[in-house]
């Protein structure tokens, strides 16, 4: 899914993240860049992780503001027993 420039915020974030409920989905891309959606939506898509079906995601989330408590929360995607394969970009996040 490419979602460039379309202001979904952490709202918008928080109900991609329910994708973690689809039993069928095991490759995910989305491309979330200039979204605003910020250190919450970060939160809310780091629950990715608990899916139990997901093996490759990738993330775009450049230019969203995640900040150093996204980045945080995103990190924990790395915990994940499923996910195989995670691609993450955080260009211009005001990270550290």
């Amino acid at each position: 899914l490419h979602l460039c420039s379309n202001q979904i915020g952490a709202a918008g974030a928080q109900a991609l993240a329910t994708l973690t409920e689809s039993i069928r989905l095991h490759t995910l891309s989305l491309s979330l860049i200039c979204n605003q959606v910020g250190a919450a939506g970060a939160q809310a898509l780091a629950m990715l992780k608990d899916s139990t079906t997901l093996q490759s995601l990738t993330l775009d989330l450049s230019y969203n503001q995640v900040g150093d408590t996204g980045a945080r929360a995103l990190a924990t995607l790395k915990d994940s027993i499923s996910l195989d394969t995670v691609i993450l970009v955080l260009a211009s996040n005001k990270i550290g």
